[in-house]
């Protein structure tokens, strides 16, 4: 099934119809590599009029070589994604724009308008909610300083009633202290005399 090997490389385009080339020769042919091919029969094999052998492998004639020029051509000079080349190849010769219609193109920009807006909405929102928090900050703050006052004053307070309550219980010990050192003292000094 594959008799391209007998035929000199000059002579190819004369002996077209009588030989079948694998994937490597039908790459060399149309001047690709042997992957960008095989990526062209994952995509495109409905397109592409490939001759299967026995092996399981495929070949390409005349037909499916004019094919793979003509892919080449959509695909390298005139720009065509594999999606553009199927749609020409399913409408027979069709133009798949990939630039959007006048229509699209407005409802792109009324879309993006309502997303511009919804932004600017936003942000007045956070600019807003930045605000209270500042605000709310402020008076956690506030609370929180007249918590502490309140507190150091609370303790102050405390603090001097409890003097003032032990003022006279000191008093009281110093009475009493003095006495009981008198009569130790007394016990004492009549031991040593």
């Amino acid at each position: 099934m594959h008799d391209s090997e007998n035929i000199p490389s000059e002579n190819l385009d004369e002996n077209l119809e009588d030989i079948l080339l694998t994937v490597k020769e039908a790459a060399k042919y149309v001047d690709e590599s042997p992957g960008v091919i095989r990526n062209w029969m994952r995509e495109l094999k409905t397109h592409i009029p490939t001759i299967q052998g026995d092996n399981g492998y495929h070949y390409f004639g005349r037909p499916a070589l004019e094919r793979l020029l003509l892919i080449r051509q959509l695909n390298r000079e005139q720009n065509y994604s594999i999606k553009q080349i199927e749609f020409h190849f399913a409408t027979g010769g069709k133009i798949l724009n990939s630039e959007p219609t006048p229509e699209a193109s407005e409802l792109i920009l009324k879309d993006l308008q309502v997303i511009k807006d919804q932004l600017e909405h936003q942000k007045k929102f956070n600019e807003t909610l930045v605000h209270q928090l500042k605000k709310q900050q402020y008076h956690i703050d506030y609370q929180q300083k007249y918590i502490t006052d309140s507190l150091t004053k609370r303790d102050e307070q405390l603090l001097l009633a409890f003097r003032e309550t032990q003022q006279p219980k000191v008093e009281v010990a110093a009475a009493v202290h003095p006495v009981k050192k008198r009569f130790f003292s007394k016990l004492f000094s009549k031991g040593k005399k």
